[in-house]
């Protein structure tokens, strides 16, 4: 009876064990995908905020106040998230990604 016993919390724990495996595996690879996507995204806002100044400072707009507002909100939104980035991404956590990264292709 101990031994039958034994077996079922046995094959439970190990069971446990695979599906909390699996479902930390599907979080790694969902806050992976999140930070490529948030990465691209402040790529791409800090371009437009780079192609906002361009334009401010040709002769034909020089001065232009709207184009001044939209550059400096530009920089702004550009500003803000960036700090987004690295409130979620602490200086630990790049080498923790690249091994958490390395676990997941493993994984395919």
């Amino acid at each position: 009876m101990i031994i039958d016993m034994t077996a079922i919390l046995l094959v439970l724990s190990a069971l446990l064990n695979f599906v909390l495996i699996w479902y930390i595996i599907q979080l790694l690879k969902r806050f992976l995908n999140f930070q490529a996507e948030l990465d691209a995204f402040v790529e791409k806002i800090e371009e437009y905020a780079d192609h906002v100044d361009v334009v401010y400072n040709m002769e034909n707009f020089m001065g232009d106040p709207t184009l001044g507002n939209l550059l400096e909100h530009s920089k702004t939104i550009a500003d803000e998230c960036q700090g987004f980035r690295e409130f979620y991404l602490t200086e630990e956590a790049p080498a923790e990604i690249e091994d958490a990264e390395e676990e997941v292709d493993h994984d395919r």
